[in-house]
């Protein structure tokens, strides 16, 4: 089964594909390869379209959200958005799914699962800076074709392409790390159904934690680049080749 940084991991493959060119055919094109890697993979998904209930509550408001699907990692659950934009993806799909994965959360006050409850959105649309910065403001992890993601980029078993190729140190990937936090930390659960909101961050942390993404995903980047035929290796263990 897909660990998280596994799952940020082929969602990065296989935004690397070309997908058709119209907009309505280009978004089932992509939501219909997401659904059917992570059932190659034996990745329980629930596909939830229009949907009445997130891990099996209901929004707290009452209405209903567009939610792509939630998936169960051993390691998290994954509350799941996927954009398959030909250009940046507009800053209001992202508001829209901060929104909504609040709504169902919050609603889930006496009953917070125990694994962490983790936010994924993008796919094959570019993610521009000022989104990316928003995303971390609120521990939303953004998947694009050109950013490795950085839960991979932090995690501890990445394989770089050459052996002796400089990796991210302990503090550069817990840095990386808290780009993806658990809405247990950023909507964190009091007793009485209340939760507790921590300070937002400093625009310098969050500045300076996308810089490390940048730098270490352009790492990587070029090592790939230097090492024929290993990106296409990793496509291939992952089941992501075209």
């Amino acid at each position: 089964m897909l660990t998280f940084a596994a799952l940020c991991r082929d969602l990065f493959l296989l935004a690397q594909d070309p997908l058709p060119e119209a907009g309505a055919i280009r978004g089932i094109a992509w939501e219909n390869r997401v659904a059917n890697h992570l059932t190659s993979r034996g990745v329980p998904v629930e596909a939830m379209p229009g949907g009445c209930k997130v891990f099996g509550h209901a929004s707290l408001s009452g209405l209903t959200h567009q939610i792509d699907g939630t998936i169960a990692c051993p390691d998290a659950l994954v509350i799941g958005e996927w954009k398959a934009h030909r250009g940046a993806i507009p800053k209001n799909e992202l508001l829209r799914f901060k929104a909504a994965t609040d709504d169902y959360y919050t609603a889930v006050a006496g009953d917070i699962p125990a694994r962490p409850v983790m936010r994924v959105f993008g796919g094959a649309g570019r993610a521009g800076r000022e989104l990316r910065g928003y995303a971390a403001l609120h521990g939303i992890t953004v998947i694009d074709p050109e950013h490795w993601p950085s839960p991979l980029l932090a995690a501890d078993h990445l394989r770089w392409p050459h052996r002796r190729q400089p990796i991210p140190p302990p503090g550069d990937r817990r840095a990386l790390a808290w780009l993806s936090r658990p809405l247990q930390q950023v909507l964190q659960p009091l007793a009485g159904g209340a939760f507790f909101v921590p300070p937002a961050p400093t625009a310098s942390r969050v500045a300076a934690a996308l810089d490390l993404q940048d730098h270490w995903s352009g790492r990587l980047w070029d090592a790939a680049d230097a090492d024929d035929g290993w990106f296409e290796g990793l496509r291939a263990r992952t089941g992501t080749a075209a």
